[in-house]
């Protein structure tokens, strides 16, 4: 989650013992609208559809194939997902409708969800783009990193990685403390006290941290990863393709043999395809909803007096306010997306999800409509187990 404790601004229309006071972002109806009404059932059906890949990753024995970055990334975005609603949600709700309960509990819990949002996020930034980093090198044949794409390979990077963004990130927890004024108004008697984010070396920490290593570097590596993927891919195929057609053309090769060759070399295009479309789908779904908060740290960066975040009284504009929320709600959509990228991309992903949940038949039909034209008795002794056949495929099985 990309948003941050409500600003606190001074109450200028207050008496002077109240100057101290604060005051929360306001709640018109559309920033209302948009958490409750867009932002939390996509939070919600996100809950349901990563508890339904959690559920499947881990009965796949995915722990020891490449399908282990899929199951830690579902575990994330459930997370994500399980976050929005206590700090977004509740919010709204307390504020817009002056709920008293809710407005002191938020507070209670604010700042630990705030900073576990904001590890979790970043956690599984590097979960997308290890990942990615694995099928590049599957593609391209890089035998140099080959441990990298072992078990063991994985669990040392992920554990790196873990590692590293709980030492980043940890400090999150601590950038506020909530402190309570009984003597203020309701809705104005709780302020948020600069603890890490007073000091000047941790604002330039936070913005090499959140904003050049969370969105930059993570953005540029997955859109050149995703163009050289496509690109390696597209050669493999073509190569395979040709492979198959000049032994098809050799004269004295029996009818048995051209066939089992026709289905052992399909097989082996559909395991590349399907894989490669699945993590350039994950990583391309990751980068358009990334887009915004993209462009939205570029102006509180670069031009951070910018007109179109700030009026002139230093609170935030709508546009602003907005954009931020929008952020947030893109990232839940994109971890709700995730299911429907492992159904269009992988048939025996789908196979599987109809044998675990038969109420979902429907949409795996719907998504299986463009190979009800072939043989699906002759290829389904063809496909792997469905954990393999979205991250696994090898090159060098060609």
């Amino acid at each position: 989650m990309s948003s941050v404790p409500p600003d606190i601004a001074p109450n200028s229309s207050a008496e002077s013992e109240m100057a101290e006071c604060s005051r929360n972002e306001a709640y018109d109806f559309n920033r209302y609208a948009l958490i409750v009404y867009v932002g939390t059932p996509i939070a919600i059906a996100g809950v349901i559809c990563n508890w339904i890949l959690f559920r499947l990753f881990t009965k796949s024995k995915s722990t020891k194939s490449p399908a282990l970055y899929l199951l830690l990334l579902a575990i994330l975005d459930l997370l994500m997902d399980l976050l929005y609603i206590p700090f977004f949600t509740v919010d709204a709700l307390a504020i817009y409708h002056k709920n008293e309960f809710l407005y002191h509990i938020w507070h209670d819990y604010a700042m630990f969800v705030f900073g576990l949002s904001r590890l979790v996020q970043f956690a599984s930034t590097y979960i997308i783009l290890c990942a990615t980093m694995e099928r590049f090198i599957v593609v391209a044949e890089i035998n140099t990193l080959n441990f990298l794409i072992s078990s063991t390979g994985r669990f040392v990077t992920i554990g790196i990685t873990f590692v590293g963004v709980a030492i980043l990130r940890l400090p999150a927890f601590f950038e506020y403390y909530i402190t309570y004024r009984p003597d203020c108004p309701l809705y104005e008697n709780y302020d948020y006290t600069p603890l890490l984010a007073g000091w000047e070396h941790y604002q330039m920490f936070n913005f090499y941290v959140m904003t050049v290593l969370h969105i930059f570097v993570p953005f540029a590596l997955l859109l050149m990863l995703n163009i050289s993927i496509v690109v390696v891919t597209k050669r493999k195929l073509t190569g395979i393709g040709w492979a198959v057609t000049t032994f098809i053309d050799m004269p004295k090769v029996s009818e048995m043999i051209r066939k089992e060759s026709i289905n052992s070399n399909k097989r082996r295009r559909d395991e590349l395809r399907y894989a490669t479309w699945t993590m350039v789908s994950i990583a391309t779904t990751y980068l358009c909803c990334s887009s915004l908060s993209l462009f939205i740290g570029i102006l509180e960066n670069v031009w951070p007096e910018n007109e179109l975040l700030f009026m002139e009284d230093g609170s935030s504009t709508k546009f602003y306010t907005l954009s931020s929320d929008a952020v947030s709600i893109l990232v839940a959509v994109n971890s709700l997306l995730r299911i429907f990228v492992y159904m269009l991309c992988s048939p025996n992903f789908r196979k599987q999800l109809v044998k675990e949940y038969p109420c979902l038949r429907c949409i795996a039909c719907g998504a299986d409509s463009d190979e009800k034209a072939k043989k699906i008795k002759e290829e389904k002794k063809l496909f792997i187990g469905y954990q393999n056949l979205i991250m696994g495929a090898r090159v060098d099985m060609l």
